[in-house]
């Protein structure tokens, strides 16, 4: 045998430094890979709630655990929908949520808070002077995904 061949055993072998990369690899594309699939998930969602919702406010994403179950937030949306229209707006964004690994939370209906804005020339409310004794914070809309 030449000094350039390794035996078999040699060959099959991984350092454990290698074993280690190629780990971290795997778990680097399986992740892009789930990430992939969730944004296609979420891009059909949107698709068929926009086919039925007047309007659509995109909100800040949830961080840390979700209230319904592990998993990470990728979309946290308000839709406006017309109520004689919310049943068939529920069952057609939750049938294109189904996916594995996909969960799809509709709520609502809500009043349509995140929909209000107030009049270009409004001026803010002053400190402690928000509707509800001060809460500003914003409510979810109809249709919360």
């Amino acid at each position: 045998s030449g000094a350039g061949e390794r035996a078999p055993a040699a060959r099959a072998a991984v350092s454990p430094g290698r074993a280690y990369l190629q780990q971290r690899r795997m778990q680097r594309r399986s992740r892009e890979d789930a990430y992939r699939s969730a944004e296609q998930a979420a891009a059909a969602v949107a698709a068929e709630a926009e086919l039925i919702a007047v309007d659509r406010v995109r909100h800040r994403l949830q961080q840390g655990e979700l209230a319904a179950g592990p998993g990470q937030n990728i979309a946290n949306d308000a839709y406006l929908v017309p109520v004689a229209q919310a049943e068939e707006f529920r069952r057609r964004v939750l049938a294109a949520g189904e996916a594995p690994g996909v969960r799809v939370e509709v709520t609502g209906p809500w009043a349509p808070y995140s929909f209000a804005t107030p009049p270009p020339d409004a001026a803010p409310a002053p400190a402690g002077e928000g509707p509800a004794g001060g809460a500003v914070a914003g409510a979810p809309g109809s249709g919360e995904r």
